[in-house]
Formats: structure tokens, sequence, C-alpha cells
């Protein structure tokens, strides 16, 4: 069959063309996206992969469709062109998706070289007869096939190519091992690319084709390109996910999710799972509306368009977190591929915060106090001892001492706010009691009885807990006797506990505001005695509640606290 080329139909020309034109136009989308091109480890050679190949079985597939026998040689030859560096670009692009580095410049020269000697000796074999002894074309079959007798450096060839597709086959299961979500996806794709053309020549080269001449490989190749087309599309293979993504971004304890351009979801690692309301399987390739909740979408604006930051507040099993939801765009904005979205748990960093300002709010109280509320007793204290100095009378040697006392009281209660203010050094378990008696053994109680009626244990600061204490005494005997007699008890209810008075209480209007930092309604009173019961609660997780007791005067009750039940016999009292 010499002279003019004639076409003819196979049964195998139309699937070869398919997938060669497959690769080709996957191939040029690659080379055009410059950004996944700079950002994606491997993407070049990806597309150089998808080139190669494309050349190999379009060759093929014309050299197929003739029955021109110089022709078909012409194109053997030029389809060693897209062949020889095949099993090469393969490996390489294995070992770059699954993070090998093989950093010996030597080894990939000698390596480079052996496709540069294949299409070399292809060009002169009518000189040697190294690459193929014979050729002639088969009939037999309705369609004319050119067969090839093979010389020893196309063996030589072969056994190359098959070392190096077993080496990366051994690459991409090792990784397929670890590997999880979009990863393992294009770690199969890849992998069954090699394996099925690679089983195509073995049959090919032991001779058990069924069509002498035909090449398996290539028509492997169809299968394969169907295949590396579906997860080019579905799986992003050659694109968004970057090698680094198992090795750098796994092991974050933040949250981290990559998006396509489309906000679909593209893999996440395991700390972002827990925010997923589907499962990981199921998540992939979905919209980031449907997977992430609410407050977190709100927070990314819908679909992310660009690199932004915003805080959202997220109820959990764990109760409220405060989370940082930052965007980063991959590639750039003009050309976005998709992004990547940092989800961070700040819920300390802003709990600090608050108490910063909390701290703030305390030091501006104490120079507001130290400037204005020490003056006065400092200046009533001052003119006293002008006068006594003048009189010499004792009188105003008394009037000076309580002057000091007062800056005394107004100090300790600065000072209580300042350093410690809502912090908790040692929560024990402690006898209310014995604390109780404590605390009242600490106080200035004049005409006034204790009445303990509670004995359980509780969990608190115990030193916290006789400052709590020590103020309501305080508080009770210096606000509520009016000068007489008055009783302060102390007793137990569900969740807690009460001290409350028989004193003259706290009018229902002045409640709301008697836990409110300097306000007082006693002229020698500091504004700063119930604000540190209310501080000290609310450091231990206790609420608070003012209300009036049943003689009248004023009732604490607080709830919330960890307590051990009051034993059978347990004293009903302790006065003093």
């Amino acid at each position: 069959m010499h002279g003019a080329p004639y076409w003819q139909t196979t049964p195998y020309t139309i699937p070869i063309g398919i997938g060669s034109l497959l690769f080709v136009v996957l191939a040029a989308s690659l080379f055009r996206r410059r950004t996944e091109r700079r950002l994606v480890p491997g993407a070049t050679l990806g597309a150089l992969l998808l080139v190669a190949s494309g050349l190999w079985m379009g060759t093929y597939a014309l050299e197929l469709s003739v029955t021109d026998f110089s022709t078909k040689v012409l194109l053997n030859q030029l389809g060693y062109v897209g062949m020889a560096p095949l099993p090469l670009l393969w490996f390489a692009y294995v070992t770059r998706h699954a993070g090998v580095k093989l950093n010996s410049r030597a080894a990939w020269v000698a390596l480079g070289s052996v496709p540069v000697a294949v299409v070399a000796l292809v060009v002169t074999n009518p000189w040697h007869g190294l690459i193929w002894t014979d050729l002639w074309v088969d009939a037999d079959h309705g369609y004319a096939v050119l067969v090839n007798e093979h010389g020893v450096a196309f063996d030589g060839f072969i056994a190359y190519a098959y070392a190096l597709i077993l080496l990366g086959c051994g690459v991409l299961g090792r990784t397929l091992l670890r590997a999880d979500g979009i990863y393992r996806k294009q770690t199969l794709a890849l992998l069954g690319g090699g394996l099925v053309p690679a089983v195509g020549g073995v049959v090919c080269v032991a001779g058990l084709s069924p069509v002498p001449g035909l090449d398996l490989p290539v028509l492997a190749f169809s299968v394969t390109s169907a295949a590396v087309a579906w997860s080019v599309f579905h799986h992003r293979l050659f694109t968004l996910v970057p090698v680094a993504w198992e090795s750098a971004v796994e092991s974050m304890h933040d949250a981290a999710l990559v998006l396509d351009g489309d906000g679909r979801v593209i893999d996440v690692n395991p700390a972002g799972e827990r925010f997923l309301s589907l499962p990981l399987s199921d998540a992939y390739g979905q919209s980031v509306a449907r997977v992430l909740p609410t407050e977190l979408v709100d927070a990314l604006g819908g679909v992310p368009t660009a690199g932004s930051e915003a805080e959202a507040t997220l109820t959990t099993e764990d109760g409220e977190r405060a989370l940082l939801v930052e965007t980063t765009p991959l590639g750039d904005e003009s050309d976005m591929s998709g992004s990547l979205v940092l989800v961070r748990d700040v819920t300390e960093r802003v709990e600090r915060e608050r108490r910063l300002e909390r701290q703030n709010e305390r030091l501006d109280e104490f120079a507001s106090v130290v400037s204005h509320d020490l003056r006065n007793p400092l200046t009533v204290a001052r003119g006293y001892l002008e006068l006594a100095a003048e009189t010499g009378d004792a009188e105003y040697f008394e009037r000076i001492e309580n002057a000091h006392d007062r800056m005394e009281t107004i100090i300790e209660d600065l000072l209580t706010l300042a350093r410690q203010g809502e912090t908790l050094t040692n929560v024990t378990p402690v006898a209310l009691r014995t604390v109780a008696q404590e605390a009242w053994d600490g106080t200035v109680v004049g005409d006034a009885t204790l009445d303990v009626r509670v004995d359980r244990t509780i969990a608190a600061d115990r030193g916290r807990l006789r400052q709590l204490l020590e103020n309501l005494f305080r508080n009770a005997v210096e606000h509520g006797s009016d000068g007489g007699s008055l009783t302060v008890v102390v007793a137990g209810v569900d969740g807690g506990f009460t001290v409350e008075d028989d004193g003259s209480g706290i009018s229902e209007a002045e409640r709301a505001d008697v836990f409110e930092r300097g306000y007082t309604t006693h002229e020698n009173g500091t504004g700063f005695g119930l604000p540190i019961v209310k501080t000290v609660a609310d450091a231990h997780g206790w609420s608070v509640e003012l209300t009036e007791s049943d003689a009248g005067g004023a009732r604490f009750e607080f709830t919330g606290v960890e307590t051990e039940p009051e034993p059978a016999n347990a004293e009903q009292s302790t006065n003093d």
C-alpha cells in the first residue's frame, strides 16, 4: 500500500481521537491559567503531561486513519515525540503531587536524556534499526495496521518506562494510605491513569493483542483521558489544592477550608470538620452556604470574592465561642482561582480583652477616688490638726483619727478591686459556717448578732468568700442598724445561700444601683462594698439577687453555688 494516502475507519479511531482532544483542551486551559500554575506545585508539569499524552494519541489516531505505508511510518515516528517523554513527565508530576523531593540534578539529567536519545534513534532508525528492525502493514482485520518489529533500543526504553511507572505507582500507593478528601481522589485518578496504560503495554509487548500491531497503551489512554477529565472538573486535578495541604494545613489547630471561585468546598482540614453541617464526604463540591453555620456564612459575606476578616459568635457544645474568620484569595483578586478560609477560635483573646477593659475601668475608678474621695478626709484631717495645734483640745485628735480610719477603709476597698479584680487564686471545698464566723470576727459589728443557720461545704476561694461576707456584714451594720441592735442571718437555699438582716433595708428604687461602684447612701460610705460583693460572686460564677427579708431588712441571695448537702445533725444557729 504505497503511494497516495487513503482514509479508513477503525473501531478505535474515534475513542482515541476524542481522548487526544480532551487532553489537548485541558492542557490549553491549564496553560492559560497563569495564576494556578504559579500557586500549585507541578501544575506546569501536569500541563506538559497532558500535551505529551494528547500528541501521542493524536498521531496514532491519524496513523490508524490512513492506509498509505509511508504516511503511517511518518506518523509513527512523530508519535514518539509524545510517547518518549511521557513516562518521565508522569513520574515527575507524581513526585511533586506526593511531595517527594528528588534534589539530585544529575539523576534528573540522566532520566531526561533517555527520551531525547529515543527520539534521536527514531529519526535515525533507517541507519541502525535499534528502535524497530522491520515495519509492515497488516490488513487481516479489515483495516490496515502498521506492525513494528521492535529492536533492542526499544526494549531498553520499555524497561526504563516501566521502572518509572512502577516507582510512581509505589509513591502514589504510599500517598494514598495517608491521604483523604479531595487529595485522596486526585491520587486515585493519577494511580489509575498510570496503571491502565501500563497494563495495556504489558499485553501488547507480550504479543497478546487481539489485533497484531494495535497499540493497546494508546487505546487504554482513551479510557484514562475520560477519568482524568472527570477528576479535573470534579476533583480539581492539576488545579487548586496544593501538595503542601496535607503537611501544612491538615495539622493546624485552626479550621481551614479551600473554596473554588464559585464558593464550593474543595477541601477541609480535620479541625474544620466540626463546623460542617454535612459529613465530610458529602460536603465536597457543595456550596459553602449549605455546609457551614449561618453565622460563618454571614462573616464570609456569602461567596468570598476578596480577602477579608470578620468576627462571628457561634454557640457550640462548649458554650458560646468567639471566632475570627479570615479569607485569603488564591491568586490575584482580578483572577481568583478560589480562596482559603481560616476560622480561629479567639474566645480566650476576647475574654482577656474584656478583663483588661474591666481592669482599666477599675484603674480609672481608683484614680477618681484617689483624687476626690481621699482628698475629702485628708482635708478634714488637716483642718482638725491645725485646730488641735492651736487649742490642744483632745476632741480634735479623735476626729483626725476618724478621718484616717475613713481613708484606710477607702484604700482597702480600692486595693481589693484594683489588685484582685475578678481573679480567683484557689477554689477549694470550704465550710460556709466557719468562713462566716471568721468574717464576722473580723468586722466591727457593734450591737449586732450573727445567726448561722447553714452547715454545708461549698466550692469557693476561701479568701475571696471571706471578703464577700465581711463586706455584707459591714454594709448591714453601717447602713441597716440605725444605731439599734441588729441580727444578721446566714442560711442555705437550693443551689446556694443567703445573707439577710432585720435592719432598715434597701429601698426597691435603690436596689438596681447599689452594686454600681461608687454608689452610696451613707455619708461615710465608699460605694465599693457591695460592688466588691458582686465582683466576688461573678468571679465564682454565682448569681446574686437583692430583695427584702421577712423582717424588712436587706436579703442577698446567692445561687449557682456548688454545694454539698447539710448533715442531718447540723447546728441550727451560731450566735455572737
